[in-house]
């Protein structure tokens, strides 16, 4: 009886980390470049289990396997381009293909340090510096980037992400791509940040001037997953109150038989 409290709790800790995912995937339905998480939930290894303390069997026997449920193995980012939705923003760009904008993101120390994303939705500060709506630096090749005009009227941004103003470049922003993009982590303002294991390689994309790339999420797909999700859950809960009932009658009830 006990084990099955175990079993039924691990499956509701399993089912509760995926429905914050889930709830995260919609929270971000509507943000740009945004790349939903997906949970694989897979069971615990199998152990053996012995009889002991049997007087009958004087060596402990192996009476078979059994596992304590369920647990999430791996949450990982589906980078499936989403759609290319026109702002009309000559700030704005949307990356077709794979690759990511290059920001720079201060520290305590005040130093930049090098983040990635997908959200093209770029605002320029009031000393004319390229900026995320977070208040990071779009990183170009010599540092951050710094438009003559502010009103972007004369302010064109190529495929390869050259920014020219009056026809003269200004700068290029730096766009990077990655052989192994699940190396990349999450840290949150959409944006991602390198490992030990991300191995970087050009960018053969290209960038889309006044759009924003939309997020991936599916919205009615997510919901469905929030019902089985929750479904899932109240069944794992009912076994939890069955089994403490049981557990309740074991010592309140038979022990005084």
């Amino acid at each position: 009886m006990v084990r099955g409290l175990y079993t039924a709790s691990n499956g509701m800790i399993a089912r509760q980390q995926k429905l914050d995912i889930v709830s995260n995937n919609l929270a971000n339905v509507h943000t740009a470049g945004f790349k939903r998480d997906g949970v694989i939930v897979e069971s615990f290894d199998s152990v053996l289990t012995k009889k002991i303390k049997d007087p009958s069997m004087p060596h402990d026997q192996v009476i078979g396997k059994m596992t304590l449920g369920c647990k999430v193995g791996n949450i990982f980012t589906d980078y499936t381009q989403g759609g290319a939705t026109p702002t009309g923003n000559p700030y704005h760009v949307a990356i077709t293909g794979d690759g990511m904008i290059a920001i720079g993101q201060e520290n305590a120390q005040g130093e930049l340090e090098t983040r990635y994303t997908r959200d093209g939705s770029f605002v320029v500060s009031n000393e004319g510096t390229l900026m995320t709506r977070e208040g990071n630096y779009v990183l170009g090749t010599q540092g951050k980037i710094v438009l003559e005009s502010s009103t972007g009227q004369n302010i064109r941004i190529g495929k390869d992400g050259t920014i020219y103003d009056n026809d003269q470049i200004i700068d290029q922003i730096q766009v990077v791509d990655f052989e192994n993009p699940e190396s990349l982590r999450k840290i949150g303002d959409n944006l991602y940040r390198q490992t030990t294991d991300s191995v970087e390689q050009g960018f053969s994309g290209s960038l889309l001037q006044g759009y924003t790339e939309s997020s991936n999420v599916n919205t009615v797909k997510e919901m469905v997953d929030m019902i089985s999700v929750m479904r899932a859950f109240e069944a794992n809960q009912k076994v939890v109150q069955t089994q403490d009932e049981t557990l309740k009658k074991a010592a309140n009830e038979i022990g005084r038989l």
